[in-house]
């Protein structure tokens, strides 16, 4: 089950995104919510002025912390520089069941760095939000993005609390042009695994290219107006290593409905 929610809080109006999909999550699972601001002190002023300015602001992100229900807690810690708060990050990551953030598009403000670092290195996974506020019903009907791989296996089972709640799950496999028995076969096991789970799983299947998946993945969660896309990383390969137009970083970019991804 989702117990431990860590969420990241910055002092913009951002922090109303973040903490509305907290609250959601901790609401459904009875979780606990982390909320970690990092006071940057920079060289540009003094560190009493940072100081002064980081008291602001963590007062503000605690005032909204407590217009919560569930159990909260804030945890302020010190970093020298903006580059420091992917690793600061990640070490309480590692024990919580998952952290929620915005998806790094041009209008979240969310370091892209801060989602590779937690993504490769916390070991469990996101709760992605898309940039906007709106209800949250993420349970209505969740999407496994499958490929087979082992980033997808993984991701399955992070989902599994919330396969487990879903309303409907469906298995999207996206097929190449020219597919192969082991192609079509390709999504059966993960829905006779979900079955065993006793969730009720169907498979999807749709047609595209390998750099078409992100689209494809997209429209076809529209057509099943599907409410939560679970994903693998789609890559060995940290985020800055991938291509711009890969299929994670487009999926990051670009996805309309929450993400539950991991690595």
């Amino acid at each position: 089950m989702i117990k431990d929610i860590l969420v990241r809080l910055d002092g913009t109006a951002q922090d109303d995104l973040r903490l509305a999909a907290a609250d959601q999550l901790a609401t459904t699972f009875s979780s606990h919510i982390t909320a970690l601001y990092f006071n940057v002190q920079s060289d540009l002023i003094t560190a009493e002025a940072a100081n002064e300015d980081g008291r602001a602001v963590e007062a503000a992100a605690l005032a909204r912390l407590q217009r919560l229900q569930p159990e909260t807690h804030l945890r302020r810690f010190e970093v020298a520089g903006e580059e420091d708060v992917p690793d600061t990050a990640m070490r309480p990551a590692r024990a919580a069941d998952t952290f929620v953030e915005l998806c790094p598009d041009s209008l979240s403000g969310t370091s892209e760095r801060l989602i590779e670092r937690l993504l490769f290195g916390a070991g469990r996974h996101l709760f992605l939000m898309p940039n906007e506020l709106r209800p949250l019903s993420f349970l209505k009907h969740v999407i496994v993005a499958w490929n087979g791989s082992r980033e997808a296996a993984r991701a399955m089972a992070e989902a599994m609390p919330y396969l487990q709640l879903a309303e409907k799950v469906g298995i999207l496999v996206v097929e190449g042009e020219k597919t192969t028995e082991e192609d079509r076969l390709m999504g059966n096991d993960a829905v006779q695994h979900l079955r065993h789970h006793g969730i009720n799983a169907v498979k999807h299947r749709a047609s595209g290219e390998e750099d078409e998946t992100a689209g494809v993945l997209i429209e076809e969660c529209g057509t099943l107006d599907a409410t939560l896309l679970v994903m693998g990383s789609y890559g060995h390969s940290a985020l800055h290593d991938l291509l711009p137009g890969s299929t994670t970083r487009r999926l990051l970019r670009r996805s309309p409905i929450p993400l539950v991804i991991a690595h």
